[in-house]
């Protein structure tokens, strides 16, 4: 008898220290849902890393995951930190949800890592809720939701976003810091920066006015936009500057740069026949560089731009003329020489 009840309690004994170490007692990473970005605050901060050392090096090195096939055939490279349990549906369902998101081929080259909020703050920094590092396309986000109440999916669409920037041209300058092209010009970001309202790049005391931060919060309302849940059209919460929030023309003009992203200057000819001077007036839809470039020319001819609603001349040479057009939807580029003759140029406009 004694012998059966002293096998008894070492079997309960076994029993109550199984329940302790089961799975179902150890924290997990939660799946990702498209739910999770109409739920919550948007109240985090995150950072963009910059230096020599990459994200991919300081990863845990027990990570599970890799190349994970979403339901649409295409295939992400993610990651999850061995702190928490080996679960494939965890990146399964990561997967699915990033490939609903607006996207275009950047999103095969990115790297998400998945962790908790004790590491994402030790790889991004005190008090971050994700980090973005454009050296090697990767990113930090935590595997629950934050303790105010903010989901992982927030953080992740917009630390996204940082990655469509990365990865689409604003010559000359920097998407990430500024943004996209057709979205930048929409907000007037070159005119807010010589107005000392925005600061590219401010990732410290002026992050909330930093347009790289903004861009990446406009990617995310434009996704919440694309779920269609009723409530978009409410001002909703962003961790910017109030004078960011896009409207319906700022996100028509970012989900255009992340679909049919800008390529580059558009260039044309203009050849022609002066006495002493010719002009002719360009639209210049979007800000960036513009430049001229006389070929062919009589003699002592020059070229200048001219903007044609002040008559105020922007910029000359003797051969070529360039400048940033920065607001200014039009430009006139003026032709003349001292003698009468044919001449050609050649122009580039954003």
């Amino acid at each position: 008898m004694r012998r059966l009840l002293l096998l008894g309690l070492i079997g309960l004994g076994v029993a109550a220290g199984t329940a302790v170490a089961t799975p179902a007692s150890v924290h997990r990473a939660a799946r990702f849902r498209l739910s999770g970005l109409a739920s919550g605050p948007a109240a985090f901060h995150d950072t963009i890393l910059s230096g020599p050392r990459r994200l991919q090096d300081v990863r845990r090195a027990g990570e599970w995951g890799g190349s994970i096939t979403a339901n649409d055939g295409e295939v992400l490279k993610l990651f999850v930190s061995d702190t928490y349990p080996v679960d494939a549906t965890v990146t399964q369902s990561l997967a699915d949800f990033m490939v609903q998101l607006y996207h275009g081929d950047e999103i095969a080259k990115v790297v998400v890592y998945v962790a908790p909020l004790e590491e994402v703050q030790s790889i991004c920094g005190a008090g971050a809720g994700g980090c973005y590092d454009p050296s090697d396309e990767s990113i930090v986000v935590p595997g629950d939701v934050l303790p105010n109440g903010t989901t992982k999916e927030t953080i992740l669409v917009h630390e996204l976003g940082h990655n469509v920037a990365r990865n689409r041209d604003n010559a000359p300058w920097s998407a990430v810091d500024w943004g996209t092209k057709r979205w930048a010009t929409a907000e007037n970001i070159c005119a807010r920066t010589a107005a000392g309202t925005a600061f590219p790049g401010d990732e410290a005391a002026n992050y909330q006015l930093n347009p790289g931060e903004a861009f990446a919060e406009s990617y995310r309302i434009l996704n919440f936009q694309k779920q269609a849940w009723p409530t978009w059209t409410v001002l909703a919460p962003i961790v910017v500057d109030q004078s960011f929030y896009p409207t319906a023309a700022h996100l028509e003009a970012l989900k255009e740069d992340v679909l049919v992203p800008w390529t580059g200057p558009t260039a044309a000819t203009w050849r022609g026949r002066l006495a002493r001077i010719a002009r002719r007036i360009v639209q210049t839809p979007l800000d960036g560089s513009f430049s001229v470039k006389l070929g062919s020319a009589p003699a002592g001819a020059s070229v200048s731009l001219v903007d044609p609603r002040s008559g105020k001349v922007v910029a000359r040479g003797a051969r070529r003329a360039s400048t940033v057009v920065c607001g200014r939807r039009s430009l006139a580029i003026v032709v003349r020489a001292t003698k009468p003759g044919t001449f050609s140029a050649r122009y580039a406009a954003p």
